[in-house]
């Protein structure tokens, strides 16, 4: 929905690819000047890939969701702030970090229920062989409830570096962006992180 006075940034309508072809930073700038549309266009590009990420920082399904909610949120209310230094989708990440960083900090606080993603749900429709693939399901949901045990009992600042090395590919360019960690400091703490989390996993097996 457009809002009175605000211009619609053109988005071909025809395929996904076309739709590419309106950069991130245009988008911004678009969303620094009101338009609702490029939001709902950097939304669909960015949330899949922010829900995942913050998933497996958080460990939560539903604090993931919220987080996700909290980003977009600060992206359109500080989108005229910034300045196209970096890409936008490690602006995007940068965001993502700080917010999950303080639900983290609030989730001490309170109970915490664990939350699987769905890929680990057990209660979808079985196929095949319906041991064998229950058997297989129970095996990726327990050997996801160790990683992400581990993970937890890591600093925030060694969990964030594993999830973009491990699970979300980042160069080491965006992980310096992301974490603002110098290059030297950046491959020495994500060093020592891979070899914790070897040890921690060690532990459970």
């Amino acid at each position: 929905m457009i809002h009175a006075g605000m211009t619609a940034i053109d988005l071909p309508e025809t395929t996904r690819d076309s739709r590419r072809e309106v950069t991130d930073e245009a988008l911004l700038r678009q969303i620094a000047a009101g338009n609702d549309v490029a939001m709902q266009e950097l939304v669909r590009r960015y949330q899949g890939p922010l829900y995942r990420f913050l998933t497996r920082f958080l460990g939560s399904s539903d604090d993931a969701e919220q987080a996700v909610l909290n980003v977009f949120v600060r992206v359109w209310q500080n989108a005229g702030r910034f300045e196209f230094r970096s890409q936008v989708s490690t602006w995007l990440y940068r965001i993502a970090f700080n917010i999950a960083r303080d639900m983290h900090a609030a989730r001490k606080a309170r109970p915490q229920q664990e939350s699987l993603p769905e890929e680990y749900a057990l209660c979808d429709p079985l196929v095949g062989n319906a041991e064998d693939e229950a058997m297989r399901r129970i095996e990726r949901a327990e050997q996801y409830r160790q990683l992400q045990e581990a993970l937890g009992q890591l600093n925030e600042m060694d969990r964030l570096l594993l999830v973009l090395y491990y699970f979300e590919d980042s160069s080491y360019e965006e992980m310096q962006n992301i974490s603002g960690l110098s290059y030297k400091v950046l491959k020495t703490r994500l060093s020592r992180a891979r070899q914790r989390l070897r040890a921690l996993l060690g532990q459970e097996s």
